[in-house]
């Protein structure tokens, strides 16, 4: 993904990381890393589905957490978040990927340096690795994988030996993730049951490949696929999705496949 700038507002729905700036009787305030410092307010009712007792029991100033989003009033400058509605997995994915925004990042201005690139140069294949990956870090772990990724992409190419390999030596896979999404409609009397069919379809495809599939908001649902190289997590990807769809579609229903979403939630 694309670092977000200083006047953006996260989405309400989103997992975003936070430094505990001030406790107080009623909750907590939390600096958002990835969101210019703006502050959140994190309620003491949000905090734990357990009586708080002490909030420091939970959170303690300078702790980095993981938080959800309640509600966004950029207007007002208000963010609401909560500690007890994120999971343990959620928590672990937030992190992973902040941690992978720090090494893309750090990757490319090493590149910046090697090859006296400007600021726009940077900006430039980073907007190209986002046309076709859902961050930047996985088109490095794609182009790691497989160099034929590298030669997709519009940049200069003197530039592409370095790149190649700072990825080389910087990024070292076991496996490859990807990211697709399908919206699945259905407008008979079991709609329920045809849509939960069609995911099952996509989450059962048969594959050697992990496959996951959650719920955005309906009808849009994210598969991510883990596989040992690209091409095949891209086939799997497909495959499964189209899978699903066909099997709305001959329930009279619609099925749309998305390799990435543009202005939707993630």
């Amino acid at each position: 993904m694309a670092e977000e700038t200083e006047d953006e507002y996260p989405r309400a729905g989103e997992l975003v990381l936070g430094t505990v700036e001030s406790i107080f009787k009623q909750g907590a305030f939390i600096t958002l890393d990835e969101y210019g410092g703006k502050r959140g307010m994190l309620h003491l009712s949000e905090i734990s589905l357990k009586w708080v007792r002490n909030i420091r029991d939970y959170v303690r100033e300078g702790q980095k957490v993981v938080l959800l989003v309640l509600r966004v009033n950029p207007q007002r400058g208000h963010i609401d978040l909560s500690l007890r509605r994120v999971t343990e997995a959620q928590r672990k994915e937030k992190l992973q990927e902040v941690k992978q925004k720090q090494r893309a990042k750090k990757l490319l201005e090493l590149l910046k340096m090697e090859l006296s690139l400007s600021a726009n140069d940077i900006d430039t294949i980073e907007k190209e690795m986002l046309k076709k990956f859902d961050s930047v870090y996985e088109a490095l772990e794609a182009i790691a994988v497989d160099n034929s990724s590298l030669d997709e992409l519009k940049i200069n190419e003197k530039w592409k030996p370095a790149l190649l390999n700072l990825i080389k030596k910087s990024i070292k896979p076991p496996f490859v993730n990807v990211t697709g999404y399908v919206e699945l409609k259905s407008y008979e009397a079991n709609g329920v049951n045809i849509i939960k069919e069609s995911l099952k379809r996509i989450k059962n495809y048969k594959t050697e490949c992990d496959i996951d599939v959650t719920y955005i908001s309906a009808p849009l649902y994210r598969i991510k696929v883990r596989a040992r190289d690209y091409k095949s997590a891209e086939r799997v990807l497909r495959n499964s999705a189209e899978e699903g769809i066909a099997y709305v579609r001959k329930h009279n229903g619609e099925g749309e496949f998305h390799r990435k979403l543009d202005n939707r939630e993630k």
